[in-house]
């Protein structure tokens, strides 16, 4: 069943504490800071309520893309979408981007969820690419190996029922290099897969409610985007079985990143950098 009254999206992850259960990086991101990528934090602006399946919109701090929900319970098993990671012009020292799909965030304080990473150590420097996953809060960004701007990067989640664990996939397609995470939902927390999610975010900074520097990214297409749901629906963003929100990134009268309409039947989109 739909929302009653999706105009009411007003879940606000800025009022979550960061939880101290966040772990260090692994080896593989040493020379980056501790950074997460969590719920979609500051979200206002969501459009009419109505009957369709026809976008919402919204804004939030931290994300820019497209999410897919029906309630604000367990919906989803499954999300995908590919996308070449683009050349990342190092603005501003620390400036990170991250671009991920995952399960969660948008109702919620958990996301599970894979992807790739551009992080500028210093200002005009060469950025560090790298793919990643996390399970937050249990973890904060787990980079696992190098990848280059121009390859094309896929990646999946999926909830298995039978095990109760999400399996985070990620492959370099270029390389044909990838990983595979099994985790199961955090202890003490609440794993609902109530939505799913393709989005261009602002790495948040650990222990405080601030964020990096959005790193100049240009413009990045998502393709091949789609979910499946608990009853075995599968389809792209927009199909019927669900709603559909585009989410523009701003906060505090600052717009940093846009989105663009779906296209392809759905299955793509592009997110555009506009500030650090």
């Amino acid at each position: 069943m739909r929302l009653a009254n999706r105009a009411l999206i007003m879940f606000s992850a800025a009022a979550i504490a960061l939880p101290a259960l966040l772990a260090a990086p692994q080896s593989g991101a040493a020379t980056q800071p501790v950074g997460y990528a969590g719920p979609a934090r500051g979200v206002v602006q969501v459009g009419p309520d109505v009957s369709s399946s026809a976008t919402q919109h919204a804004q939030s701090r931290n994300w820019d893309g497209y999410v897919t929900y029906v309630s604000r319970q367990a919906d989803f098993n499954f999300v995908k979408a590919t996308w070449v990671q683009p050349v990342v012009h190092c603005q501003a020292a620390q400036a990170w981007t991250v671009f991920w799909i995952g399960l969660d965030g948008w109702f919620d304080g958990t996301v599970e969820q894979g992807g790739s990473s551009a992080y500028c150590p210093t200002k005009n420097g060469a950025p560090q690419y790298t793919l990643w996953w996390e399970m937050f809060p249990t973890n904060s960004i787990q980079s696992v190996m190098a990848t280059k701007a121009g390859d094309t990067i896929t990646s999946t989640v999926t909830y298995k029922p039978a095990t109760k664990k999400f399996v985070i996939f990620v492959k370099d397609v270029t390389t044909g290099k990838s990983f595979t995470k099994t985790e199961a939902c955090g202890s003490g927390q609440t794993c609902n897969r109530s939505s799913t999610d393709v989005i261009t975010e602002d790495v948040g900074r650990f222990g405080s409610g601030n964020y990096f520097p959005l790193a100049n990214y240009g413009t990045m297409h998502y393709t091949q985007a789609g979910a499946t749901d608990i009853a075995g629906h599968s389809g792209s963003l927009s199909s019927t079985h669900w709603t559909n929100a585009a989410i523009t990134e701003a906060g505090g009268g600052i717009t940093y990143a846009t989105v663009s309409a779906l296209a392809s039947g759905g299955t793509s989109f592009a997110t555009t950098w506009k500030h650090s």
